[in-house]
């Protein structure tokens, strides 16, 4: 059985979410934009408290928000990036786009591993569909869990703001 739980991090009040098995333990860390140490460590502090094993590091696109905790994550966990291939210019960009807004940006490890329409990932024994859904971002994807009914769609639907 898969849980879920959500953290909102950094100024533009990003979502970051932890998807685990109950059973196994196994997670997979999903947009981790935490940006200082105080969320780092509550990020982190999470998944040391309930004994989780991270076995993924998935971006559902990547705005510079949604990519701030990618390093930490990478380097704490040895975990590689998995996103959409049409996400690799994106994730190029937050240098730059960082700058703009003034936020600190540590960098993020490339996407090593791209995923795409019609994969299906494997969480204990939940399976984990790939969904393909551009528009807020060229390669934007879900993780929709439909034994749980569990839907991680990055910004591809706002509720109560934009």
């Amino acid at each position: 059985m898969l849980q879920i739980k959500a953290f909102t991090f950094n100024p533009f009040q990003e979502n970051t979410y932890v998807l685990w098995d109950s059973e196994s333990k196994s997670c997979y860390i999903i947009d981790p934009g935490c940006n200082n140490t105080s969320e780092e460590n509550q990020l982190l502090g999470f998944i040391k408290e309930r004994h989780l094993v991270p076995s993924k590091l998935l971006n559902t696109h990547c705005h510079i928000d949604h990519v701030l905790g990618n390093q930490v994550i990478q380097s704490h966990f040895n975990l590689s990036l998995e996103a959409h291939s049409l996400e690799s210019t994106v994730l190029a960009s937050c240098d730059h786009v960082s700058k703009m807004y003034g936020i600190p940006y540590k960098g993020s490890p490339g996407i090593d591993t791209f995923l795409s329409e019609g994969q299906v990932l494997q969480l204990g024994s939940s399976p984990v569909h790939i969904l393909f859904a551009p528009g807020h971002s060229p390669g934007s994807i879900c993780f929709y869990a439909p034994q749980e009914k569990i839907l991680v769609g990055g910004d591809v639907l706002f509720q109560g703001s934009i």
